[in-house]
């Protein structure tokens, strides 16, 4: 990779590994120190690929990632995520695991982990005039659970039914009082989401208000008023948004005054963009793309931490796989390093368990990699009892040729020890209804939770009870402790139970774990300050 000369971002900020505040300019959270500065030097917009377009600009109603490319920087959150020094010179992360104020100037929690009091700026007004208060926010949040979408199960870390949130109440103008059913380590980067953002109630008002359990298709495509660093002045569902510095904004200009954000799906487009200088920013860029870029004085790769993997899920109600012999058989098939190098471009690092290496409560010492041991492997479905060769149908999304090459990678490894595999290509607006059903033996997933904790994500991914388990994993030790893990606050007792979760689904093998994927950005070299975040913010961008 070319090391570019990427001016340093302040002492301050690059000293701050835990802290995020105003002074890294991470998300909405207003700058103190410069950071916003309003734009620097650059002459006329930033421009930013990235893969994959929102079907959706409501944040109540948001459900996968591409949902949410826009909603840090449109709308305001009580908390933001902490921010971390980034892989390359210039760059800083978010951290999943620590969160600062952003429009919340401070908070209590109680002693038993029931009770978040949250104070409140005096003053603000939303662009409406109208005041942005607690009770603002109380109608804001209230409006995401009313709706009882996407954004709901957020908000609510999965527990819907009831839900996590007791009660929420605006105390005086400056003080919110959100109480909780029960104690739940999570809350606060629920609070972090674009689930929890805060809307205008008059504009919400005023273009069809909240519906009980109803989307409001007004804002799947119109803002709900400004309380973020940005504004939106133009949008184009599946193709482009233009954003300008919000003059209303309660915290500092961000750094760029205007950003044309383009929504790709070709990655041809994307690579030839990002190498001709069209792009100033490429988010979602192919890791045979990446790798092309490697050398090019155009631009850095960057491929910065993510809780993403590459699995291939095992459908338990599929006999074979409801052996566990054969499930552990298949953990032993695969030379995980080489197939690493060669189909996953060398990007990313092997493990086997429920959690991804940049997952809070990850233990190293408790997710290696199986090794490549085919006898073993055979031995194995020999011992299980099922007939051979067994066949089994590995499905995949179709148009991803990464996906592609690595099932045919698969299918070449498995043959060696007696497995037969046909790929099947799943058109994407058949996926999720193949997924539901589990009308899939085995299926390739590339991809991880919208919110990077590890008791929201094993609770569709793993939870016995779970009607969003679509492969049928059931662990009863795993889940007990995963439970457990959820409503434990002490850091150290909590990681117990996580390091329970992992040996035990370990020993089930319940499905294929290949390794971590990154999250790829390639940055020009006129960029001096990108900050990654799971939810693409741009505050801090010039």
């Amino acid at each position: 990779m070319r090391n570019v000369r990427i001016r340093p971002l302040l002492a301050a900020t690059l000293a701050m590994t835990a802290l995020v505040a105003a002074a890294c300019g991470s998300g909405s959270t207003p700058a103190s120190d410069g950071t916003g500065d309003g734009g620097g030097d650059r002459e006329g917009p930033l421009v930013v690929n990235i893969l994959g377009a929102p079907t959706t600009l409501d944040p109540a109603a948001a459900c996968g990632v591409n949902d949410m490319h826009l909603a840090d920087n449109l709308y305001a959150r009580l908390v933001d995520y902490a921010t971390l020094p980034g892989p390359a010179e210039g760059t800083t992360t978010f951290d999943p695991s620590s969160f600062e104020p952003s429009l919340a100037k401070s908070w209590e929690i109680s002693d038993d982990g029931l009770v978040y009091t949250f104070t409140l700026p005096d003053g603000l007004t939303f662009p409406s005039g109208e005041p942005l208060d607690a009770a603002a926010v109380k109608y804001s949040l209230d409006r995401t659970q009313a709706m009882g979408l996407c954004g709901n199960r957020y908000l609510n870390d999965q527990f819907v039914d009831p839900p996590l949130i007791s009660s929420i109440e605006a105390v005086e103008p400056t003080v919110l009082r959100i109480t909780l059913r029960q104690p739940n380590q999570n809350f606060l980067q629920a609070l972090a989401q674009p689930a929890a953002a805060v809307v205008d109630p008059q504009v919400i008002e005023a273009n069809g208000g909240i519906v009980e359990g109803a989307a409001n298709e007004y804002f799947a495509n119109h803002s709900a008023g400004a309380t973020g660093p940005f504004v939106l002045e133009e949008y184009e569902p599946g193709r482009s948004a233009t954003l300008v510095a919000n003059p209303d904004f309660y915290g500092d200009p961000p750094a760029s005054e205007r950003i044309e954000v383009n929504f790709i799906t070709d990655t041809s487009t994307m690579l030839l963009q990002a190498r001709n200088g069209t792009a100033d920013v490429t988010v979602g860029i192919s890791k045979a793309a990446a790798r092309s870029l490697e050398e090019d004085p155009c631009c850095t790769v960057v491929p910065f931490s993510s809780a993403l993997a590459l699995d291939i899920a095992l459908n338990w109600e599929f006999e074979p796989f409801a052996n566990p012999l054969v499930r552990e058989a298949l953990t032993y098939a695969f030379p995980y390093e080489d197939m690493l190098a060669s189909v996953g471009h060398g990007y990313g690092e092997p493990f086997y368990g429920p959690l991804a290496p940049d997952m809070p409560g990850f233990n190293p010492d408790l997710s290696e990699q199986r090794p490549y041991d085919p006898d073993r492997a055979r031995q194995l479905l020999e011992d299980s009892g099922v007939t051979l060769p067994l066949q089994f149908e590995l499905s995949i999304p179709a148009g991803q040729e990464e996906l592609a090459e690595f099932a045919t990678a698969v299918q070449s490894v498995l043959a060696e020890i007696d497995v037969a595999v046909t790929i099947r290509e799943i058109p994407p607006a058949e996926r999720a209804a193949i997924l539901d059903s589990g009308a899939y033996d085995a299926i390739v997933i590339a991809g991880g939770p919208a919110m990077v904790d590890a008791g929201y994500f094993l609770a569709y991914d793993m939870s016995c009870e779970s009607p969003a388990n679509i492969t049928g994993i059931c662990v009863p030790e795993a889940d007990e402790n995963w439970a457990l893990a959820r409503q434990t606050l002490d850091e150290t007792e909590r990681q117990g139970h996580w390091d329970a979760v992992m040996q035990a689904w370990v020993a089930a093998s319940p499905k294929l774990k290949f390794w971590s994927i990154p999250a790829m950005v390639v940055i020009d070299e006129s960029m001096t300050s990108v900050h990654y975040a799971i939810h693409p913010n741009f505050y801090s961008w010039k």
